[in-house]
């Protein structure tokens, strides 16, 4: 099923509440990112067990969302399901990979 919007669903999307929940969305993902980045470098969790805690922490908060702040995506973002649990993605594997590096260098340095 697809959930673009046509001109028969176009009129169920207000463009600002979408937008802010966009905006809120990443705002949730960025911090949590920094978050897991943070506890993955406490960790010392480094190679493919990194990335891992990444995947997990990723699916988890996506999870926790839908559970949690919405049960039917679609009414709240034009992409649906795909905007809880890929959009976004790649954003929050920088800021993880930002706040990994940083603490694993602070906590790790002299080991």
């Amino acid at each position: 099923m697809n959930n673009a919007p046509t001109q028969d669903n176009a009129h169920q999307y207000v463009q600002g509440h979408v937008l802010h929940n966009t905006k809120q969305l990443q705002y949730i993902r960025s911090c949590f990112a920094a978050i897991a980045g943070s506890a993955a470098g406490i960790l010392g969790l480094t190679n493919w067990s990194g990335f891992l805690f990444y995947a997990i922490s990723w699916s988890l908060l996506s999870i926790l969302l839908v559970l949690i702040k919405t049960s039917s995506p679609s009414q709240h973002f034009v992409s649906g399901w795909k905007g809880i649990f890929l959009d976004g993605a790649m954003n929050g594997l920088l800021s993880y990979t930002l706040f990994h590096t940083l603490l694993y260098g602070l906590v790790h340095l002299y080991q």
